[in-house]
């Protein structure tokens, strides 16, 4: 079962997610993803987390949610269809997150004795890759900073200023603090020049080395790619 792809001479396109189902142990977490345009209904926090590294990837043109489905016992949704930007680099992304401390409580006991599913390498033609719950927990940080930065990518979507944008490309010719950007066009306002900051840095144009490390603050650095 699969969410019909588009054939294209790159291979097929997945744009549409299969319909929410939601067991007694699923959540339901409603959000809007700038990269794409629109709404996605998550049924974990690990999948949420996983939605905020797409958006955060400048190298993922495409992606959409619960585009099919691997069948075995237990049958599993695939989390992530993802397009990258280097030709023929389409996977499936499925999350292993059966340790997932959030999801614990509400999940159903596992069967004594149960034997871990396989997993195909390879689905309709596309590589899946397994993603296991450890990965998420040394994106941390990253994914903390970026859940911050996506409510400025939906106002950029809307009031885009390509000038501010610019002229914040051309200042940063060498490493400057988030707080010397805010002084630099403080006749702008701030919220908006983040999201101009911010909306460089998810198309791959402004880079940030401490977005990987370290809690976004005034003294995060930011420069040109």
């Amino acid at each position: 079962m699969s969410a019909r792809p588009e054939a294209t001479t790159s291979g097929a396109v997945y744009k549409r997610p299969l319909p929410f189902v939601r067991r007694s142990s699923d959540r339901r977490i409603e959000v809007f993803s700038p990269k794409l345009g629109r709404r996605l209904s998550l049924t974990s926090y690990a999948a949420w987390q996983l939605w905020i590294a797409l958006e955060a990837n400048p190298a993922a043109s495409m992606f959409c949610e619960r585009p099919a489905v691997v069948e075995g016992e237990p049958r599993r949704t695939i989390d992530f269809w993802v397009r990258f930007n280097r030709q023929g680099a389409d996977e499936f992304w499925l999350l292993d997150d059966s340790d997932d401390p959030a999801d614990e409580a509400e999940a159903p006991e596992a069967d004594v004795g149960s034997v871990p599913q396989s997993f195909p390498e390879h689905v309709r033609g596309t590589a899946l890759r397994l993603i296991p719950r450890r990965n998420l927990l040394a994106w941390s940080t990253p994914i903390a900073n970026w859940a911050q930065l996506v409510p400025y990518l939906v106002t950029w979507r809307r009031f885009a200023d390509p000038l501010l944008a610019q002229s914040i490309i051309v200042y940063l010719g060498q490493l400057r603090t988030l707080d010397d950007i805010l002084a630099r066009f403080n006749e702008h306002d701030g919220a908006m020049t983040e999201a101009a900051l911010y909306s460089l840095v998810a198309n791959g144009r402004v880079v940030s080395a401490d977005l990987a490390t370290l809690p976004l603050n005034g003294s995060t650095r930011f420069r040109r790619a």
